[in-house]
């Protein structure tokens, strides 16, 4: 169930807003301290929606500080990224011994599980995509590499990733569940594409291809139960031929069969893993992600892991 939250350092006396501030801050996104010089006349406001996955916000205000210290890492239990949009004034974000500066359309990752400070200006707003540290870097393992770095919102992918999140605000609140989650995975998909695009490792996607693979990959992700997935389905679905696709994915250094292999192994191993699912056989698991020949499986899963995957499942318990 989606809930949506507002703070308003309005609703409280001024001697009482920094502390009502830092108490929203935590509440919204991770333990921290803020101050800020003038304290008298501080304003902030924050408006967030907490989804099945992530949460986005608006935040606005005036100059102040905020630190991720030590200390409030020790008694966290769980990792998230977040990804600051600047959308008015400017904003600094610290880590790792990095500094990005943002001014309107930039944006700039930061891990919640390492110290970070922002510094934020008069009359700053930005928009703030929260997700968990565990989804990021499914897709992009080299995640925490690329925080603190400026991404560049007015052109190319971080265009692509701008005008999206922007629009993902606004029709992520649909009461269609699958819709939701799709929407939510879809924008997890683009905000590792836009880091990668910075980290140099990959030859960058023109904007329509990457909407093409994006489609592609959702389409895939919600249809790996169907033993008839192959090239050509996800080609149909695109309105594309194969080959123009297969050629997007080569971008990326893999083929298409190749990808629609590895998302089931690594939906299975998954499975594997999650106590919810020790009462299921190995085989019904494989049946549910698309496999339909064990042996193959078998085969295909000790490749893909190192182990057999009654071996995999072992080992965890």
């Amino acid at each position: 169930m989606d809930i949506q939250t507002r703070y308003d350092t309005n609703d409280v006396a001024p001697a009482d807003r920094i502390a009502y501030w830092k108490e929203s801050v935590c509440d919204s996104y991770v333990k921290l301290g803020c101050d800020a010089e003038n304290r008298t006349h501080f304003r902030g406001l924050i408006d967030i929606a907490r989804h099945s996955v992530l949460s986005i916000s608006r935040v606005a205000g005036l100059s102040h500080t905020v630190d991720r210290r030590k200390r409030d890492i020790g008694a966290a239990s769980d990792a998230y990224f977040l990804l600051s949009l600047q959308t008015a004034e400017s904003s600094q974000v610290t880590q790792f011994g990095k500094t990005a500066l943002l001014r309107p359309g930039d944006m700039a990752l930061y891990s919640s599980t390492d110290p970070y400070s922002l510094k934020l200006s008069d009359d700053f707003s930005q928009t703030v995509v929260q997700l968990p540290a565990s989804k990021l870097m499914d897709r992009l393992p080299n995640a925490e590499s690329l925080t603190a770095r400026t991404i560049d919102g007015q052109s190319g992918i971080g265009k692509l990733v701008r005008e999206n999140i922007l629009a993902f605000s606004e029709h992520v609140n649909t009461p269609n569940p699958m819709l939701q989650n799709l929407l939510q995975d879809t924008l997890i998909d683009l905000i590792a594409t836009g880091l990668a695009s910075e980290s140099g490792d990959k030859v960058e996607l023109s904007s329509p291809e990457q909407h093409v693979l994006l489609r592609a990959k959702s389409f895939i992700r919600n249809n790996l139960g169907n033993p008839d997935l192959d090239r050509k389905m996800v080609a149909d679905e695109i309105s594309m031929s194969v080959r123009r696709l297969g050629e997007i994915f080569a971008k990326e250094d893999v083929t298409l069969s190749t990808y629609i292999r590895q998302k089931r192994l690594e939906a299975v191993a998954h499975n594997l893993r999650d106590g919810r699912f020790a009462h299921q056989s190995i085989s019904e698991i494989a049946f549910r992600h698309g496999f339909s020949n064990m042996q193959n499986f078998s085969t295909l899963f000790r490749t893909h892991n190192g182990q057999s995957p009654r071996d995999y499942r072992n080992a965890l318990t």
